[in-house]
């Protein structure tokens, strides 16, 4: 009677130990954004109170934002770094993406409070009306916006360069954050100069939507992921470079899922129908060495169909 022998998939220990080393490195970028962020917010909210600024209100709360959105990142990356298990022979990869998600959701919901608090103070502003306000508001929203950019580019950059969401969410994010800083001293130098504080008030709502539309675009993105989704151009993609490879006759199907950053291909290939058990072995080694050369492939299972 043969032996039962049950393994886990073929993951690249190439893939995994590439993963680790960036998850590493965006675990650093990411700290480094938590302090520049709660600074910012901080003194964005202090004078923002002091100064009854609601645009100013508005960018303070969004940093906060930013602050709370990194931490739910820095934690997704400390689960998705554990080694695999029995529950989880692909790895915790997955947890990148459901941080990314919930940092996207976590904005949405900050920017829906940013629009509630600005209409319940434009009311209050029509009511009652409100005094000047004083110049020290320009100070560290300016301050605000640019460090923000500045981040935003060297996130953007690392990001792109190591293919990793966590960082070109976080660099989404900084963006943002860096415009809507920039929009609120526009406001608050109009409110000065023209004296009508309900540009301030108005302002806020709209930096409020802005930061609900930042927030769902990263939310969709960082949705489609974790339901199993795949970009049917990249798929096309995948089946030409397939057939690149000597031996391969035809592809009939190609299912690709990610996992954290990297991918997990499902595939259907059909050969000549002499081909050998070894030949077959050969030919998925050199399939999965092609894929991997352009793909972060974790690992690929191939299913041969003769021709």
């Amino acid at each position: 009677m043969a032996k039962i022998r049950l393994s886990g998939p073929l993951i690249s220990a190439t893939t995994t130990a590439a993963n680790r080393m960036k998850i590493k490195r965006a675990q650093h970028w990411l700290s480094l954004n938590l302090g520049l962020y709660v600074l910012i917010a901080g003194i964005e909210l202090l004078v923002g109170w002091q100064t009854h600024a609601a645009v100013l209100l508005a960018d303070g709360e969004n940093n906060v934002t930013g602050s709370f959105a990194t931490i739910l990142l820095l934690v997704g990356l400390h689960f998705a770094a554990k080694p695999s298990d029995a529950y989880h022979v692909e790895g915790h990869w997955q947890f990148e993406s459901l941080a990314v998600f919930l940092s996207g959701l976590s904005m949405v919901l900050v920017g829906l409070n940013c629009i509630w608090l600005a209409l319940r103070q434009t009311w209050s502003v029509w009511q009652l009306g409100r005094g000047t306000l004083s110049g020290i508001v320009l100070y560290p929203a300016g301050a605000s916006a640019v460090i923000l950019l500045v981040e935003a580019g060297l996130n953007q950059w690392q990001g792109q360069r190591f293919s990793d969401s966590a960082l070109l969410a976080s660099a989404q994010d900084y963006f943002s954050d860096a415009v809507t800083s920039g929009v609120t001293v526009l406001a608050l130098c109009l409110t000065m100069v023209t004296h009508w504080p309900l540009i301030d008030t108005l302002s806020a709502v709209g930096l409020g939507s802005y930061i609900c539309w930042t927030g769902g675009q990263i939310l969709s993105r960082s949705a489609a992921k974790l339901s199993n989704g795949f970009d049917p151009e990249r798929q096309v993609g995948i089946a030409a470079l397939i057939l690149t490879v000597p031996g391969v006759q035809g592809v009939k199907a190609v299912h690709g899922r990610y996992v954290g950053d990297s991918i997990v291909l499902e595939l259907a290939i059909q050969v000549a129908p002499q081909l050998t058990v070894t030949d077959t072995v050969q030919l998925r080694q050199q399939l999965c060495q092609r894929l991997a050369s352009q793909e972060s492939l974790l690992y690929c299972w191939i299913e041969f169909w003769p021709s």
